[in-house]
């Protein structure tokens, strides 16, 4: 037994017999180990135990008698006890009679339980927030986020989370700030990276600025341009070829033409568009390229010209020294805790054994200086597709560079590990509290970021601001509301992704919907929504609710979006069905399987040369200005484009929330199939098994 001297013995035996197997010991004592025994004594004795077993084997060594550990020693009086009884007894009678009595009998029908459970939306909550949505608050809250850079990591963008904490905190939401340890990627500011053309005497003929042209010398200091997740390093090579957008088929054409050993050890320039950044530097990298340079070239980003006057900063359009900066890794989440949350406790990986981060440097250029390189080209002149609208250059393949020239990329990336911060709010329901709908956007940006991400922010802060007012005059949500600032997106969604894996067990039995805006509004022309299939009808519901942006009083988003975007076979306005891995909805979408939502406000594609993209994307460009003179001017008009995102965005919400029952129409999964069927060539082996589950989900609607 513990503390006596035989328990010593054991453990001196035990402690030889480790020994001899090699073992390290370590002897922990703990003195004054006190043993506590019950005894009982009452006044009238019935039966009296000695407190002993029998003794069957005289032999056997005498051991400790009968009791239980750490019962304290006393009497305790039997009359004390059948008191108490007695007391407990009649207190409950007592308690029986007054409340059948006192209380008085509903002669309903209906409990006052079901009739809360039942309640119906109250729909003048709708108009109340419609109504109550500001578009000066929005401006200014996207004047004070856009005066200070914040990418991930940095003091800027935790004290960007600390004011969304407190505003949230203000509003009357349950706040929470969550912090991930996770690898990130800087450049060198006093070191710009820099892309340089050697002679064949080592003479530098041309060397990339590594920095972006200033227009205002007011704006704060911002982040050189670089590629997220590139290494660190120097790599040079006599041979560049220039491989369009850096698709897998511009590759598979590239070597076709010029073959698979001419790119070993070559550089290779791509512009970009189409395809993410990471990809096209993945495919270098597995076609043998010990570098890459991406540019922007003015046929995606320029389409009307580059002359001043037809770019930033007199238009919105990509200037010849504009440089989009980007994440390079192709993976979502923290790059050393795939699968699991970026905590403190969690096990990572070592960092050079990721395997989904580029290891050839790689840097983003303006088109003025890659014009200067691709005249620097030779081989066959490319086709009619692969040409961009640079002047005084002729597109070509590549191959060995004129004059036997060399081209170099230098690069001072760094990766570290730093803390990120997601912010939390939750406004908890009144009658389905563990039903979650969720609306979220990410607070961290490349630059000053005022289209990505930050008129999605300014335009959450005011939806929570109402809310909070609406809260306070009384209004209580059927399901809870839970509001999402995530950090690092830019990265690669870690933010968001690395709170989806912490709680997903939770989120997956209790989140109702997530609905995402990343960049709430890129033009003035109408919505652009991609949605899982089940919310779209809810979705046309809230936008025959909301007043249009620029257009005459009396025209909703939903006339606007038929006048301009109609599908003409199904006569609805079209949306983009299934999300992909753009944006923070990644992690409900793909993880926990919600029904989920993006959404924002759209230029005209035809008016723009039907680029695909705001032509000044992730560059210091993205100042305040340009959304005030370009993008969305009327922020003192009732019918401005961020007011009415935030408008639709929260009657959304407060749809999913308060609707009796949630209007999922699950033969919208049948026509998304069928649209993902036509898209298929014929001969592909998955058709067949879209076609059974079309046909399943038909049959049983």
């Amino acid at each position: 037994m513990a503390n006596l001297s035989e328990d010593l013995e054991s453990a001196q035996v035990i402690e030889q017999r480790w020994k001899l197997d090699g073992l390290q010991i370590i002897i922990i004592s703990i003195n004054n180990f006190k043993r506590v025994t019950l005894t009982t004594n009452d006044n009238i004795i019935i039966i009296q135990m000695n407190g002993t077993e029998k003794v069957y084997d005289s032999t056997q060594s005498k051991i400790v008698d009968p009791f239980l550990a750490y019962t304290p020693n006393g009497i305790v009086s039997s009359l004390l006890i059948i008191g108490a009884l007695v007391a407990i007894a009649l207190a409950l009678g007592l308690g029986i009679i007054i409340g059948h009595f006192a209380i008085t009998k509903r002669t309903s029908n209906t409990s006052s339980k079901y009739d809360r459970l039942t309640k119906p939306a109250d729909q003048r909550n709708y108009q109340t927030f419609i109504n109550s949505i500001q578009p000066a608050n929005i401006e200014a809250n996207l004047k004070d986020f856009t005066s200070r850079p914040h990418i991930a990591g940095l003091p800027e963008d935790l004290e960007s989370a600390q004011v969304i904490e407190q505003r949230w905190k203000s509003d009357g939401l349950q706040v929470t700030k969550l912090k991930y340890n996770v690898l990130l990627s800087y450049p060198d500011n006093n070191n710009p990276n820099q892309v340089t053309l050697k002679s064949d005497n080592g003479m530098v003929i041309f060397q990339t600025a590594g920095v972006e042209k200033i227009y205002d010398s007011t704006q704060p200091k911002i982040v050189n341009p670089f590629l997220a997740y590139t290494p660190n390093g120097t790599v040079s090579s006599t041979t560049l070829f220039y491989a369009n957008y850096g698709e897998l088929e511009d590759f598979q054409t590239l070597v076709s033409l010029v073959g698979n050993a001419s790119l070993q050890g070559s550089i290779i320039i791509m512009r970009y568009d189409h395809i993410f950044r990471g990809d096209k530097i993945m495919h270098a990298q597995y076609f043998g390229a010990v570098g890459a340079i991406l540019y922007n070239d003015p046929a995606d980003y320029a389409p009307f010209g580059t002359t001043s006057n037809q770019v930033y900063d007199q238009k919105w359009f990509m200037p010849p020294s504009g440089v989009q900066r980007g994440s390079a890794s192709i993976m979502n989440g923290d790059p050393l805790t795939p699968i699991y949350p970026s905590t403190d406790y969690m096990y990572r990986v070592r960092e050079d054994s990721v395997r989904f981060l580029p290891k050839i440097p790689a840097q983003p250029i303006g088109y003025g200086e890659a014009q200067v390189i691709l005249q620097y080209l030779q081989g066959s002149e490319v086709p009619v597709e692969w040409r961009g609208t640079l002047p005084n250059v002729t597109y070509r393949y590549g191959g060995e560079l004129r004059n036997a020239s060399t081209i170099e990329v230098k690069t001072y990336n760094r990766l570290e590990r730093k803390d990120i911060y997601n912010v939390i709010g939750i406004m908890k329901g009144e009658i389905e509290p563990d039903r979650y709908i969720a609306i979220g956007n990410h607070r961290d940006s490349w630059t000053l970021g005022s289209v990505d991400p930050t008129s999605g922010t300014a335009t959450l802060l005011e939806i929570t601001r109402v809310l909070g007012q609406m809260y306070k005059n009384d209004f209580r949500p059927r399901r809870s509301l839970m509001f999402c600032s995530w950090d690092a997106e830019e990265y690669g969604l870690i933010g968001s992704v690395e709170y989806v894996q912490e709680y997903v067990k939770v989120l997956g039995a209790r989140i109702v919907s997530y609905l995402n805006v990343d960049l709430a509004v890129q033009g003035n022309y109408t919505v652009a929504i991609d949605t899982s299939p089940l919310l779209f009808d809810i979705i046309l519901q809230a936008a025959k609710m909301v007043p249009s942006a620029y257009d005459p009083p009396g025209l909703t988003v939903y006339d606007k979006w038929m006048n301009v975007n109609r599908n003409n076979v199904t006569n609805e306005p079209n949306m983009g069905y299934g999300l992909g891995s753009g944006s923070d909805y990644y992690g409900f979408d793909q993880l926990i399987g919600s029904s989920n939502m993006d959404l924002r406000y759209t230029y005209n594609f035809a008016d723009y040369g039907n680029q695909n993209s705001y032509p000044l994307y992730h560059t210091s460009y993205e100042v305040f200005s340009t959304m005030k003179n370009f993008i969305d001017p009327d922020f003192e008009y009732i019918n401005q484009a961020h007011r009415t995102i935030g408008q639709l965005w929260g009657v959304l919400t407060l749809l999913l929330s308060e609707t009796l029952v949630l209007q999922f129409n699950v033969t919208r999964y049948a026509t998304a199939l069928i649209q993902a069927m036509n898209t298929l060539k014929p001969t592909d082996p998955t058709l067949l098994g879209i076609r059974i589950i079309v046909v399943t989900i038909l049959y049983i609607n």
